[in-house]
Parts: C-alpha cells; structure tokens; sequence
C-alpha cells in the first residue's frame, strides 16, 4: 500500500503543532475560525491515532517512542505530552458548556452558511442551532476522551492530576449523555403516499422505468417490512407509523437523521437534566446526516466498548435505543440501494433523493450504508465485487483518477461542495435566511470506504484491485496538502494543487484534516489485520504441508539411530520448521509455503547425500 500510515500520522502531528504551537497557548482555529465541530475535530487528530495504532500511543511516558515525541515536541517531553492533552480536552468541555445551563452545547457555528448567491450571514440565533454532525462528533471525541484518560490515569501518581483527571473524565461523561440524547431527538421518518413526488423518485430509484402500480408498491414495502416492524418497538412517532401500516399498498416511507433535533421530538430524560427544547430541524431524513449519524454511534454498542465498560448505566440505556434506530435505518437505506434482481439502485449512479436532488456525492454516502449491512451480514465476495465497482466509477467520476474536463461540474464536489438548505434553520428568528452545509469531502470519503471494503473481501485479486484503488486516491488526497510555502504546511485541503482552476487555500481545515487522519487510522487496521489467505494458496501450501512431512517421516525412520550429530541438527531443525509451517497455514499460508520450500530443499539435500554414499 502506497500510504504509509504511521509516517504520514506522525506528519500530521508535526504539522499540528506547527500551525497550534505550543499547548499552553493553543491556537485552536482553522481557516474559518472555531465551533464545537471543528475543535473536537481537532482534538480527534491527536486522541484517534494512538487508539488505533497503539505502537504511536503517548499515554505512557515510560514507553513513549522518540520520533512521538519528535511529532509532539510543542508539547514538551513524555510526561508533559499527556498531561498538555488532558488540559486541552478539559479546556474543549469547559467552551463548550453553557454558563447558565452548564450543559454541553452543539452549535454548528460557522459550519452553518447561506446560499452560494446570497451574501447575508447567517444570524446569531442560526449559528447556535445545535446539528446532528456535532453530536457524532462529540459521540467519537467522548468515546476517545474516556479511553485515553483511563489508560493515563494508571501511570499517574499525584493526587493533584487525578483528580483533574477524574473531573475531566466526568466532564466527558456528561457531554457524552449531552450527544446522545441529541442524536435520538434527531431521528425520524417521513411517511408519504407511495403516488406523490416523494413516492415516484423512491419507485424510480427502486424500479428504473417501470410504471406506478399497486404491485411495484407491494414490492418495496415487502422489502421494508422488518424495518417496518421496527418502527413500532420506537415508541415514537406512533401517528406516522400508524399511517404507514393502517394504509396498506399506498403509503411509502424513509427514515434516518435530519440535521438537528427534529420538530415535536419527544423529551429525553437524563441524571444530567430533561432534554425537551423544541427542534427547528424538518421531520424528514437526511443523507449525510444519517451516514454522519451511523458512522459516529456503531462503537457505542461494540462489543469492545462493553467490555471496556465506558458507558454508565444510564448511556447504556441510551445505546439500546440509538441502537434501534441505528438499526432500522441502516437496514432500510440497504434493503433501499439494493432492490431488484438485476442491477441494484445503489449502481445507477448518481443517486437521486426524494427531493429530487441527484449527486455521485448521494451515491458514495449510500454506499456506506449498504457497506455497513454488507459487513454486518456477512455478504459473498460477489456482491463486494459490484460495490468495488461503484467506488471505481466514482472515483472516475469524482476526477480523482481521470483528468477534469474544461469548466467540469464535478469539481463542485472538491470546492465548494455541495450545498445542502437546513429547512427549518430560517424560522429560528425574524429575518433569518436560509441556511445549509457544506459535502465537500468527497475524495477522503471515498478512500475510508474503499479501505474499509478492501477488509471485508475474502478475494485476493478484488483486495488488489480495492488496493491499488485506495493508492490512487491516496495519491490524489497526498497532493492536496497545504503546501510547504503556506502556514498550514503538511495540512489539509488545497484542491487547487490537483485542479489548478479551483481557488487556492493556504490555511487548514480541521473539517477536512480529521477526516484523512480517520483513513490513516482506518489504513493502519487494515494493514494490522490478519488477512484472509486465498483458496488456490492455501490448498498448495497443505500439498506442501502433506509432501514435507511424509517426507521428514522417512528421513527420521530411516535415521533414527545411525546417523551423526550434524544429521540429527538438522532433522530437529526440520522439524521446528514443518510445525511452524503448520501454525501459519490458516492464516498465512504463503509463508507456510516459503517455510516448506526450505525444509524440502534441506530433507532433499540429506536424502541426495545418502544416495551418493550409497545408502
């Protein structure tokens, strides 16, 4: 694999502390300036790593490794390196808490924007409206926070920085309940008669061509129905669901996130207060924010994290809800994206919403969702195959492997991004204009997915061909750095330095920073992992196994008290060599076989030298 993680992690870290200097004064803005967002992001460049890579770790000052700590060196020495983090991640929860309320807060801030031709700002009371992605991303940093601090917290000794870090950590707790209850107000569905616009894009995407009939309808309901199911084990949203399955044949549905907490969200109880606060945002699923939604909560329910312990019983009882409505919308955007019996939607590309927007950008998020199901289900090789060959044609698409045409709409997805209207943010005051956010990393997107798929194919050759993918990607992403002339050095993002047309940046973007640090850290697992060694390999390397041993066999009884000392070395040597080629055959059967190779070539050597000799 072209990408190096470990070097480029470390490159990162070197560039972060260029651009921040040192910890006691912090410079935690980026181009644009600070939000709870965009800081957590920030701190996820520092935290995520180390837990996926533990070899770069810097929670233990006694085995901290020198070219860390040449990384971090704005830090200052091992044991300064932590207890900086700590002072960070506490001065993050102490911005980001309401004085009055002393409740966490989630405001997008200047992630918020208006139209691409409208040049008023967005109004204070917009920038503090509290969004989905920043729940999720509280969600991973709170995860990561608690992780770190448990692991620190054994090499520490004063009194002093225990209990800072015990604050800390309950700090972290209460912005972690803060984030979920928020992510569960910010569920929905949206249910529509199955011959409205809404009701036609989804027929179309489901069934291209085909006319409006009453069978077609059936046919993607028969497909939802556990979904469908779902929805009532909710509790909520009791009017909508009735509708859907009381009107039977003519009434369809999404679910999912929209971008905040939602209108007439239930209340969500907690030991930290009763979160109840009306939502602006519309009762209807949004893509990104799903995907942001899915991909920020899955380890809350891992088995790493229950063993782990990180979540207090009230968290817990959390999860089991978030884990339902995680559920349910992964299994309806997947069931979705993959109707039919020929050529799955998901393939048509691109994808086309209910709203009638259409975007590769659509289709890449969609294909995280199918991913997921995919993974979760275990799904052959085949249909692993027909989503490498999305990623392909989207990475074509996207001119991240082919060169833009003159005046090229696809470069939109690089910079600016595709902006999407926040409907509800313009009814939070007098005067207030529309609003919406900014999808714009599409490339660093596209290479998570593409590695994160390159770990779930059990195929040798598909694993190459999603590798040699990634290193184009990576090579694409690679010259996107802020360059060495800019004050971001080493940072991300420049589109220009690909697509000379685009403006040029010379300042980072945390936005766009973490999320090549996340396919850093996603790279490193998927070169750490054990890989699933082919069929025609494995087979060869058990012939071997077979031959060697009948073999050493023959050798040993037939010098099993003659020989001399040098033959018995060797034959012992042999030995050790055939029971490790043996313990390496369910997993790397390709050192077994070059393990095998050697001991038949000794054993040969010994039966050629007694030929000679006359044996």
């Amino acid at each position: 694999m072209r990408l190096q993680p470990r070097q480029e992690l470390l490159s990162v870290w070197k560039s972060i502390s260029r651009w921040c200097g040192p910890a006691r004064s912090f410079n935690w803005a980026d181009r644009g300036g600070r939000n709870s967002i965009s800081d957590a992001e920030l701190l996820l460049c520092l935290l995520l790593p180390p837990q996926r890579l533990t070899e770069i770790r810097f929670d233990r000052p006694d085995t901290t490794q020198s070219d860390v700590l040449q990384a971090l060196g704005s830090f200052g020495g091992p044991v300064d390196i932590p207890q900086r983090v700590v002072e960070l991640i506490g001065s993050y929860l102490a911005t980001y808490t309401d004085p009055k309320t002393q409740l966490p807060v989630f405001a997008g801030g200047n992630y918020l924007t208006t139209a691409p031709d409208d040049h008023r700002e967005p109004t204070e009371e917009q920038l503090e409206l509290e969004v989905v992605d920043a729940f999720a991303t509280s969600v991973v940093l709170c995860s990561a926070v608690i992780r770190f601090l448990r692991d620190y917290r054994g090499q520490v000794q004063r009194r002093g920085y225990l209990d800072e870090i015990a604050r800390v950590e309950g700090e972290t707790q209460k912005r972690l309940t803060a984030a979920m209850a928020g992510l569960q107000r910010s569920f929905t569905i949206s249910v529509f008669d199955a011959d409205s616009p809404q009701g036609r894009v989804l027929r179309e995407t489901s069934f291209p061509g085909s006319d409006y009939s009453g069978d077609l309808v059936g046919r993607i309901r028969r497909s939802l129905r556990p979904v469908m199911a779902g929805l009532r084990e909710l509790g909520t949203f009791n009017d909508q669901v009735d509708d859907l399955l009381d009107n039977r044949g003519d009434k369809l549905f999404e679910c999912g996130w929209s971008w905040g907490v939602v209108q007439g969200a239930p209340e969500v109880k907690t030991s930290i207060g009763t979160f109840n606060a009306p939502g602006p945002a519309e009762p209807a699923p949004y893509l990104y924010f799903t995907v942001v939604a899915i991909d920020g909560i899955r380890d809350l329910f891992s088995q790493e994290t229950r063993l782990a312990g990180l979540l207090n019983e009230e968290q817990q009882s959390l999860a089991r809800v978030l884990q339902l409505q995680w559920d349910l919308a992964q299994r309806y955007w997947s069931a979705v994206a993959t109707l039919g019996d020929q050529r799955w939607p998901v393939e048509e590309l691109p994808w086309r919403t209910t709203d009638e927007e259409e975007s590769d950008y659509y289709s890449l998020l969609v294909v995280s969702l199918v991913r997921h199901a995919l993974a979760d289900r275990g799904a052959p090789d085949a249909d692993l195959a027909r989503i490498t060959n999305v990623l392909s044609d989207l990475a074509d698409r996207g001119r991240i492997r082919r060169r833009p045409l003159a005046d090229d709409p696809a470069l939109q997805m690089h910079q600016p991004g595709r902006w999407v209207t926040l409907v509800g943010a313009d009814q939070v005051g007098a005067d207030s204009p529309p609003i919406g956010w900014r999808l714009g990393e599409l490339s660093s997107l596209l290479l998570g997915r593409v590695l994160a798929i390159a770990a779930q194919v059990n195929n040798p050759q598909q694993e190459a061909r999603l590798v040699g993918l990634a290193d184009d990607i990576w090579r694409h992403l690679h010259q996107r750095r802020l360059g060495d002339d800019t004050p971001g050095a080493g940072l991300w993002d420049d589109p220009s330095s690909v697509y000379p047309t685009l403006p040029r940046r010379d300042k980072p973007s945390w936005y766009h920073t973490t999320r090549v640090v996340q396919c850093m850290s996603t790279a490193a697992e998927y070169i750490q992992r054990e890989s699933p060694p082919g069929s025609r390999l494995s087979e060869y390397a058990a012939d071997l196994l077979g031959e060697a041993e009948r073999v050493f066999d023959k050798e040993q009884l037939r010098n099993s008290s003659g020989g001399g000392p040098a033959l018995r070395d060797s034959l012992t040597k042999q030995g050790i060599g055939i029971r490790r080629a043996r313990q390496l055959m369910a997993t790397r059967p390709g050192s077994a076989v070059a393990i095998l190779h050697a001991v038949l070539r000794e054993l040969d050597k010994l039966a050629a030298a007694r030929e000679a000799a006359g044996d």
